[in-house]
């Protein structure tokens, strides 16, 4: 029997309560997903999400998971793996379609090179340039070369559909408290370049199956974990962004089939993740032109 010093009363959840964590409610989601369009007027037929992490936070196996929930089988379209230094080496947007010879769904999953230590991994000098759309679809990343206008494919006149419409930084719940301070600094400091641009944030908390005994358990107590509430209360408080853009996940890791549990999770953040991007796009098309 779960412990209930851990857990809050049934029907006291922090978010999503009462959900029924069943197909049809998986497939309801799966829908609202899908169906997403940017606003009519932006021009803008698919919203760039840029997805920033430490190495092994799994910012990749979340483009995964959401990549699975529409194949109908668990996918690894993204390279993950458990090393040192990241396996992303090109910025890379991926397309997600809800039937495989489909046309693609209203939003890009952009893929980006790991947060290491020192100087290697993601450069921030980069940064600007990847959330201002200037950079190219493929660009090989290299810690000892930063991008400039001079670098190959660079679009000096990137428009509203090239843009980073929404940023979303990637954390393993469990190691909130042990994240290095060279990598605290490198996500406050995205943060603070996407908050310049108005750009909205979103927190992924990853693993939470491996940070709470009871969600490993049973996946539907995420939103009755008080240490889960209190992983989104402290992310909240250490790097900005308010808890209702702080999103507890679990990816594919150890399955070898789909689970309503784990989709429906992942579907509720990529719903959000969507909205606050339209939000975004709206905002920018009620600003005069300079």
């Amino acid at each position: 029997m779960a412990d209930q010093e851990k857990l809050l009363p049934e029907g006291k959840e922090w978010r999503l309560q009462n959900v029924l964590w069943n197909n049809e409610e998986r497939e309801r989601r799966k829908q609202i997903v899908a169906g997403y369009k940017p606003p009519a007027n932006s021009s803008v037929s698919q919203v760039n999400i840029q997805l920033y992490g430490q190495v092994g936070s799994g910012k990749s196996s979340f483009l995964n998971t959401i990549n699975s929930i529409y194949k109908g089988r668990v996918s690894a379209q993204a390279m993950t793996g458990n090393q040192p230094t990241s396996l992303t080496r090109k910025y890379r947007p991926y397309e997600v379609r809800a039937e495989p010879d489909g046309e693609a769904l209203c939003f890009r999953l952009c893929d980006t090179m790991g947060l290491e230590e020192a100087n290697t991994g993601l450069h921030l000098d980069d940064l600007s340039y990847l959330l201002d759309g200037n950079v190219p679809d493929g660009y090989q990343f290299n810690a000892d070369v930063r991008i400039s206008p001079a670098t190959p494919g660079f679009k000096s006149t990137a428009s509203l559909k090239d843009r980073t419409h929404c940023v979303v930084l990637v954390m393993d719940a469990g190691k909130i408290s042990v994240i290095p301070q060279d990598t605290v600094d490198k996500l406050k400091a995205i943060y603070r370049k996407a908050l310049d641009r108005e750009i909205p944030t979103v927190i992924l908390l990853t693993k939470i199956d491996k940070a709470c005994e009871h969600v490993a358990d049973d996946l539907s107590l995420v939103f009755r974990s008080k240490f889960i509430l209190e992983k989104v209360e402290e992310v909240s408080a250490k790097f900005g962004p308010s808890e209702t853009h702080i999103f507890p996940v679990q990816n594919y890791s150890r399955q070898s089939s789909l689970d309503n549990k784990i989709d429906i999770l992942a579907l509720e953040a990529m719903a959000q993740i969507l909205g606050f991007a339209g939000d975004f796009l709206q905002n920018n098309l009620a600003k005069p032109v300079m």
